[in-house]
């Protein structure tokens, strides 16, 4: 602009252009001293429906994209995408598809389909229906396609939160009283493939009845309760409650979507004794110094009816007069009801004083006792109704009398006796053997018994041996109190250097094989090892000589017996009877039934009398007074 141009408009003449702008601006000017404004051209507004063309020019995600979602469960955000045409109008009722992958990490549509086609609404939004994921986890896109235009949304599945694992927290293996709650509640642990806790998640407990009716109901719920899992993924049951009928039952934890489950198990337990009922044997009749046929057995129920286990009942027998006892208990025995209810006693052996009496069982908590009527029957002979026998005998001859099942397995010839007579007998532990041995000590071995040596020469006459448990070795002993041992049979210890006043008769050994005892004629005991001392006639006046003993099968007592039948029952070794007015004269030895609950007193000429479980054979009887002695 030249000078003149500016002197002549100067700066009121000046024109200043303050805004242009298409479509949106106004232009206004400045005069020195007047101003004044010119129109602005209309504003611009949305596409107006005349503009819109219709034709389908793209389509982009509206909503759900980049989603993580927990396999098996819908994603949380629909799936969504907007059509637009050439003028950016949306179109309506344009056909969408969205299409998840055939396989591998994907999901469903409502209706179990991983394509579906879906309209666009008025404004151009296609909205897919609800998406889950499948159980594969990863990530994958779902594709919207429309007219040839598609546009991608970003998945990912992910086990994180998802209940992989259901696993026992507490509350297993409880016991309650009929109609009391258990003490705690029953509690599970849900947790993710990863081993993160799961929060949210419902757990259903489910009562199962057991087989005899045992059940329970939790609080509020019945037999069936549901909970939630807390931030630490734990589910606690209300409490449970335990039914009217002892005996156990199950309950079961289960997942929504989790296949597995758990189990608790759970035990009513029966409440007080309430009543105490005799069984089978209720009344019985039975040979002095033989067992009852049936044993005595009590059922022991709470107010229920439940049957109450471990609970302690005695049953006893009168003290005096016609009685009877309890194998390896006597008079009295206490015994514990099994999960049945069921207390059954040890055998129970009649006495030999014959006459009625009766046999209580008695239970704390209950007044009226079970009761059993119970006839001793005379007894005249050594031989009474019994079982067959399974023991051996020999004479001082050497002649072996096997009776029951047990073989002969050999005698001792009389030439190899030399003089001398045969003064003892042990069999091995299983019975298919047996040693004799003489008065010189000479040991023979027959079956499977082996011959582990014998003394060269003995000061006093042998009267005696016994075998190692292991059938291994014995031990011999001589009238002076001299012990002689062999093969794994120890030495521990003998009456030979002291005074005595009466000679050592016989001997029997511990069930450990690791002691020894050694009796007397006058009933004196002497015990080495782990052989305890339980009592002895020493100091009694004896009727006649005691002419043998045996070991209970604990170790824990013995038996001696006299010449005249008498039989004397030392610690837990149990009196079933003796001899005294039934075994011929005189009585030689004692021999013992496997089991202990029993025993044949021994006369010389070979009568058997039974007592107990021993069955009472009364034969074989020799002419000649030559048994000397006996082994099971």
């Amino acid at each position: 602009m030249g000078q003149n141009e500016k002197g002549r408009h100067g700066a009121a003449g000046r024109l200043v252009l303050a805004s242009c702008l298409a479509g949106t601006g106004a232009l206004a000017a400045s005069l020195t001293g007047a101003s004044f404004a010119l129109p602005a051209p209309p504003a611009a507004a949305a596409t107006s429906p005349s503009a819109c063309t219709g034709t389908i020019s793209g389509v982009t995600v509206y909503g759900g994209d980049n989603q993580v979602g927990k396999v098996g469960t819908a994603y949380p955000e629909s799936l969504q995408v907007e059509v637009v045409d050439t003028a950016g109008c949306g179109v309506a009722n344009a056909d969408v598809t969205f299409s998840a992958p055939a396989s591998g990490a994907s999901g469903e549509f409502s209706g179990g389909v991983t394509e579906v086609t879906v309209a666009t609404s008025s404004s151009g939004v296609a909205t897919a229906p609800t998406f889950s994921a499948n159980s594969v986890t990863g990530n994958f896109d779902v594709v919207a396609e429309v007219d040839g235009f598609d546009v991608s949304m970003s998945l990912t599945n992910s086990t994180v939160g998802v209940a992989s694992s259901l696993s026992v927290e507490s509350g297993n293996a409880q016991s309650a009283p009929p109609g009391k709650a258990f003490p705690d509640p029953l509690v599970v642990s849900v947790e993710d493939g990863s081993g993160n806790p799961v929060s949210g998640t419902t757990v259903t407990f489910a009562v199962t009845a057991g087989t005899a009716g045992a059940s329970a109901t939790f609080a509020g719920a019945g037999t069936t309760a549901t909970a939630q899992t807390s931030e630490t993924g734990q589910a606690t049951s209300p409490v449970l409650t335990a039914g009217t009928t002892s005996g156990s039952f199950t309950v079961t934890a289960s997942v929504p979507g989790l296949s597995s489950t758990v189990s608790f198990t759970e035990t009513v337990g029966a409440g007080t004794p309430d009543a105490i009922t005799a069984g089978a044997g209720t009344a019985q009749q039975a040979e002095g110094g033989t067992d009852f046929a049936v044993p005595l057995a009590v059922t022991v129920t709470d107010s229920n009816g439940n049957d109450v286990g471990g609970a302690a009942v005695t049953f006893r027998a009168p003290s005096s007069g016609p009685t009877g006892v309890f194998s390896g208990s006597g008079h009295a025995v206490t015994v514990t009801t099994g999960p049945d209810g069921v207390a059954t006693a040890p055998a129970f052996v009649a006495g030999l004083s014959a006459g009625g009496y009766v046999v209580t069982a008695t239970v704390s908590g209950v007044s009226s006792p079970a009761t059993f009527a119970m006839v001793n029957e005379a007894r005249t002979d050594a031989s009474a109704s019994g079982p067959n026998g399974t023991y051996r005998l020999v004479t001082e001859a050497g002649r072996v009398l096997s009776s029951g099942q047990d073989a002969a397995l050999g005698s001792l010839p009389a030439s190899k006796l030399a003089g001398s007579k045969v003064v003892g007998m042990a069999s091995t532990p299983n019975g298919k053997g047996y040693w004799l041995v003489t008065a010189k000590g000479a040991v023979y071995a027959f079956g499977n018994a082996k011959d582990y040596g014998s003394p060269s020469h003995v000061a006093s006459p042998i009267v005696g041996m016994a075998a190692a448990p292991g059938g291994d070795g014995y031990w011999l002993v001589a009238k002076d109190g001299g012990v002689f041992d062999y093969g794994g049979a120890r030495y521990y210890g003998s009456a030979g250097d002291l005074h005595l006043a009466a000679p050592i008769v016989a001997m029997a050994s511990t069930p450990s094989g690791k002691g020894y005892w050694l009796v007397a004629s006058d009933g004196g005991i002497f015990n080495y090892g782990d052989a305890r001392y339980y009592g002895s006639t020493g100091k009694l006046h004896l009727l006649a000589p005691i002419v043998g003993m045996a070991a209970a099968p604990g170790g824990d007592g013995y038996w001696l017996v006299a010449k005249d039948g008498g039989v004397f029952a030392f610690g837990k070794a149990t009196y079933y009877g003796a001899g005294t007015s039934l075994s011929p004269k005189p009585v030689t030895a004692i021999v013992p039934t496997s089991d202990g609950n029993g025993y044949w007193v021994v006369s010389a000429n070979g009568t058997a009398a039974g007592f107990g479980d021993a069955g009472a054979q009364g034969s074989p009887t020799l002419k000649a007074t030559s048994v000397v002695g006996g082994a099971p």
